[in-house]
């Protein structure tokens, strides 16, 4: 597995990762009892530190956010809006109507301890950096979805969607490319609907893509995994 190859940047899960309560970017089902897996990720040493809030960069990342806010359509927002869901069941639209909680109760409990897992890793590397979100940095942008209070870098938006469709399009290969797709514009949305800049769904990804991948050496993981493969793909009519 090509996911494989980003383990050698990660240490062996040690720690309990902390979910602490953190007003994150997304609007997501208050759901504190579920525990994530076990996972200890210091994304502080893998991602780069955001665009200073006065440079270049950061001016053309607001500007892409300006572009959005000024073309973007109510059925642009309605989807925005929808997908400040932390749900992989946002991922419908390319998986079909059988995939919904209601049928895959095992399928459901895996995606939200996917969700809880990075959340709490995302909620702490926040604090580090405590970059502004867009309508922060500058008073034209009006963002079409919640205004959060936490800090802009890394999305935890872009990170869960990342981590999710990877996990989808391992459990559905048949999907993948468009399971992939789905997932970036799940990122993409955030910055289109005023809640982030570019750097920060792209420093998601890279979060979620190595959450996915030491996700797949662990133990537990893997054991909800099998359980959501053999329940899923029948229900949506492939063999195992």
């Amino acid at each position: 597995m090509a996911l494989l190859a980003l383990l050698m940047f990660l240490e062996a899960p040690s720690l309990q990762a902390k979910h602490k309560h953190n007003d994150d970017d997304e609007a997501v089902a208050e759901d504190s009892e579920l525990s994530g897996y076990n996972e200890s990720i210091d994304l502080s040493k893998l991602l780069s530190p955001p665009p200073a809030n006065d440079s270049a960069q950061t001016k053309a990342e607001i500007e892409e956010v300006l572009n959005f806010q000024k073309n973007r359509t109510g059925d642009d927002e309605a989807a925005i809006e929808a997908d400040s869901q932390y749900s992989v069941f946002r991922f419908a639209d390319v998986m079909g109507s059988k995939f919904n909680s209601m049928n895959l109760p095992r399928t459901t409990l895996l995606f939200e301890k996917l969700v809880a897992t990075s959340k709490g890793m995302v909620g702490e590397t926040k604090t580090i950096w405590m970059r502004p979100r867009p309508f922060q940095a500058d008073s034209r942008v009006i963002p079409c979805v919640k205004r959060s209070k936490s800090s802009s870098y890394p999305s935890g938006h872009a990170t869960a969607g990342t981590v999710m469709a990877i996990v989808l399009a391992n459990l559905v290969p048949e999907k993948a490319a468009e399971i992939y797709a789905r997932g970036w514009l799940f990122a993409l949305h955030r910055v289109m609907g005023g809640a982030h800049q570019r750097s920060d769904i792209d420093a998601g990804r890279i979060a979620g893509t190595v959450l996915a991948a030491q996700l797949f050496q662990d133990p537990e993981f893997m054991k909800d995994f099998a359980a959501a493969k053999a329940e899923l793909r029948p229900a949506l009519g492939y063999t195992n």
